[in-house]
């Protein structure tokens, strides 16, 4: 047997572009002699759509084309993902009081719906587990197989059976899932176990699971976990992953494609690329193919971003604008934009005041000069000197709070860029990172503004090793190696710490690495509780980690030196949340983005009985 994994750039949306899309994969299947080709889940309206999937009128839509697909079965067998729209044996309508929707695998041959060993509901599997956590709303949208089959069946797993399928005169019993299907250990139906011990010969996995960081090893421990339980009943696993962007309103989503088939020992034996491209690759049962895995997947993830972000939001190409400082962020910007979208795309704007050193433009103009971009220079200080006067007919004299004057500086650079971009006809890119925006450290309708924020998921010492993959990309030292500290003996050396230059002799306030390594405990998927961590800190396990170091470095191994320094942290987060919810769509990398990722109610700093318990411990110790 053949089978084709068709791993396409499935556009949200674009039902026709994407059925266009599995035509052409389909005609070349069938010139290749494939018997059956496998497609993404929701491949024809794609999988972030919000709530559009309650617009019935665009449901309808999505659902007619499982006819069209069903026509184009002939001589070949088509596994694809979309939704189901109508009433379904005897259910008409979903918990919402709509028409009922579900999300659907759909097996079609030879023109006719493939039938299921059971005969309920032949050519179609009802995904079965609905993830409802991170970017997940799959209960919002769709019935489960698991509602549907305790519905009219009283049982959780009636409706999963093989679906039985002959081509050169063989049967074969095929088992098919819709992603989160296969993640089941936190469920209470395994549709995996069900399959395997309904002795299928192997499981088909149509998938549109996004890109996280380490993703894939994640998937392939699950796999792992399957054959360790199942023993000689594991059968071999074949996934099918989309590429391409998505978006969900306040996160763009990546999809790496990484389409593998697994053995019934759970390990990989054929691939398809895993760097965000499309593929159409045929399996023969006898091939090995392990070979084509993404370096640097983080540079590909945000390149992949800006080029689809840009075509889909921006089909007419305007001119992308950047406040380029000559800061590590802004140049990290500048060095993606380009890597994306080319440099006849890009401009960079200078927007210096009195606190900007000859070292940072320097590095901008480096920077510009490297990658072939425009570079505009000026000052905005006579813009800054207005705001002031004008703040001075209204009453208010000087002098004013230092924050005062830095935020008006900040905000009249949103205003520059804002009027740069109207002039342009462009789009403004927002060069925040994850701890700044964790922290608040940026300023409301000043460096907050902007079209996407591609770094805003990543921590700062994340972005010190982008850097680095960015140089080696370009073959030369577009970002200046002044932006990136080095650790000698155990202590960090920098050539030029992080500022905001808005005031004289300004450093960041961030303790880098140790608050890094915070945003990932208290913000990834599953999050680390606080009191949790205290109970790390006050047993001594969390010297175990990476992060001890960092606590001794910043000598918050003195307890009262970690609690001030905690507090301080925690109240920042609490503080900003009406800042996060007005950033930009920040391009989703890790397990907690801000945005509908990590998602977050305005509360202000909550501390639990525990955490006084926990406190007080620390500072008597």
């Amino acid at each position: 047997m053949k089978i084709a994994l068709a791993q396409m750039n499935v556009v949200a949306g674009k039902c026709e572009q994407n059925f266009q899309s599995m035509e052409r994969c389909i005609a070349q299947a069938k010139d290749d002699g494939v018997d059956i080709i496998v497609f993404p889940e929701m491949c024809i309206s794609g999988y972030l759509l919000q709530d559009k999937l309650l617009d019935e009128a665009f449901c309808a839509y999505v659902h007619s084309f499982n006819e069209r697909i069903l026509a184009l079965s002939d001589t070949i067998g088509i596994i694809y993902g979309n939704l189901y729209h109508g009433a379904l044996e005897g259910i008409e309508k979903g918990r919402d009081g709509r028409i009922l929707r579900c999300n659907c695998a759909f097996f079609a041959h030879n023109q006719r719906w493939v039938k299921k060993e059971n005969g309920i509901m032949d050519g179609m599997h009802i995904k079965h587990l609905n993830p409802d956590y991170r970017i997940f709303d799959d209960s919002r949208f769709y019935l489960s197989g698991m509602e549907v089959s305790n519905y009219l069946y009283k049982k959780m797993d009636a409706l999963i059976s093989p679906f039985l399928f002959t081509t050169k005169d063989k049967t074969y019993r095929i088992g098919l899932e819709v992603c989160e299907d296969i993640w089941s250990y936190d469920y209470s139906v395994d549709p995996t176990k069900i399959l395997a011990n309904q002795d299928v010969d192997f499981i088909v996995n149509v998938s549109a699971s996004p890109y996280t960081r380490n993703k894939e090893i994640s998937r392939n421990k699950q796999l792992l976990k399957h054959a360790s339980e199942l023993g000689d009943k594991m059968p071999m696993v074949i996934y099918v992953n989309a590429v391409g962007m998505q978006n969900n309103g306040k996160n763009v989503i990546v999809f790496d494609g990484d389409s593998t088939v697994f053995d019934t020992r759970g390990k990989p034996i054929f691939a398809c690329n895993d760097g965000f491209k499309e593929e159409y690759a045929v399996y023969d049962f006898h091939s090995i193919r392990l070979d084509s895995f993404c370096e640097n997947k983080i540079l590909e993830a945000l390149t992949v971003a800006l080029y689809e972000f840009d075509k889909q939001m921006f089909p007419f190409q305007p001119k992308w604008i950047i406040g380029l400082s000559g800061g590590i962020d802004s140049c990290i910007n500048a060095g993606l934009l380009v890597k994306a979208l080319g440099a006849n795309r890009v401009v960079g704007y200078n927007l210096a005041t009195k606190y900007n050193s000859d070292l940072t433009k320097n590095n901008a103009k480096q920077v510009a000069d490297t990658l072939g971009i425009e570079l505009r220079n000026g000052s905005i200080e006579e813009v800054v000197g207005a705001t002031e006067k004008t703040a001075q007919m209204y009453g208010y004299e000087k002098p004013y709070p230092s924050l005062v004057v830095e935020n008006i500086q900040a905000r009249v650079r949103g205003h520059m860029l804002s009027t740069f971009a109207a002039l342009e006809g462009g789009v403004i890119v927002n060069n925040a990172n994850k701890v700044e925006i964790a922290v608040g450290y940026c300023t409301l309708y000043g460096d907050s503004i902007g079209a996407i924020s591609p770094i805003g998921d990543l921590t700062k010492v994340e972005v010190f090793e982008l850097a680095k993959q960015i140089n080696a990309y370009f073959g030369k030292e577009v970002i200046s190696k002044t932006l990136i500290p080095e650790i000698k003996d155990g202590m960090l050396d920098w050539k030029m710490p992080p500022s905001a230059e808005l005031k004289d002799a300004q450093i960041d306030p961030m303790k880098w690495y140790y608050h890094d390594e915070l945003i990932h405990r208290f913000f990834d998927y599953p999050t680390m509780n606080v009191e949790a961590y205290l109970e790390n800190y006050l047993d001594g396990s969390i010297y175990d980690e990476e992060i001890g170091k960092w606590i001794r470095y910043y000598h918050l191994d003195d307890g009262k030196a970690f609690i001030e320094d905690l507090e301080w942290f925690l109240k920042q987060i609490a503080n900003s949340v009406f800042k996060r919810i007005q950033m930009p769509p920040i391009v989703s990398l890790s397990r907690g983005a801000f945005g509908n990722d990590y998602r977050e109610a305005q509360l202000g700093v909550i501390q639990s009985k525990r955490y006084q318990e926990l406190k007080e411990k620390i500072l008597l110790r």
